[in-house]
């Protein structure tokens, strides 16, 4: 490749770096924008994403972050019922709870009647909660539903509850920030997003 070839290489090498960095301004400003303008109507359920659990049981500030946010939308009279929906971590090691029963018993230990909420241990993946939602949805006659998360993990999290045939879906982010967890959360949710607009 001459001289000449190899400066035309380049300039469609900066012309590709600049296109990535618009990609990925526009999506997290959407992002941002999405997540964080919180929906303000009522629905039949509220569906929180999980997070880490604790060795000793109780939610990490992320999650408890988005339970609390639930646990708001119950007593204000906005949902009738949560799911709560995650892994199952290490629940290998002794001691140690899936994500669905600590937010569970989180709730239940302020005041939600347990049988208002819905446990779900095999969420380990945003699809996978958006997949256990639906039969639950059925059994329970549900229409609409309220997604709770971390802001930048709520375009996402509609988007697949949508592409699965649950349409009526709405997002109220947590009032829980946390510098290093949400900017790696919106990074990765660039990539994310359009891997399950690809693979799911």
């Amino acid at each position: 490749m001459g001289e000449e070839g190899e400066e035309e290489m380049k300039r469609w090498l900066r012309r590709a770096e600049w296109l990535l960095l618009a990609w990925v301004l526009g999506h997290v400003t959407y992002t941002c924008i999405d997540g964080l303008r919180p929906y303000r109507g009522n629905a039949d359920i509220a569906v929180v994403l999980g997070n880490r659990v604790e060795p000793d049981t109780t939610l990490s500030p992320v999650l408890k972050a988005r339970v609390d946010k639930a646990l708001e939308l119950y007593r204000n009279g906005r949902v009738p019922r949560i799911m709560v929906s995650g892994g199952n971590g290490h629940t290998t090691k002794p001691g140690r709870v899936p994500e669905g029963m600590a937010m569970k018993r989180y709730l239940v230990a302020h005041g939600v009647p347990a049988d208002r909420v819905i446990e779900d241990n095999d969420g380990e993946n945003t699809y996978l909660t958006a997949k256990d939602l639906l039969p639950v949805a059925d059994s329970l006659h549900l229409h609409s539903a309220i997604a709770v998360s971390s802001f930048y993990h709520l375009t996402r999290t509609k988007y697949i509850i949508r592409k699965l045939g649950f349409h009526n879906v709405h997002s109220v982010a947590s009032n829980g920030f946390f510098a290093g967890d949400d900017l790696f959360g919106l990074l990765r949710d660039c990539v994310a997003f359009y891997k399950y607009m690809l693979v799911y």
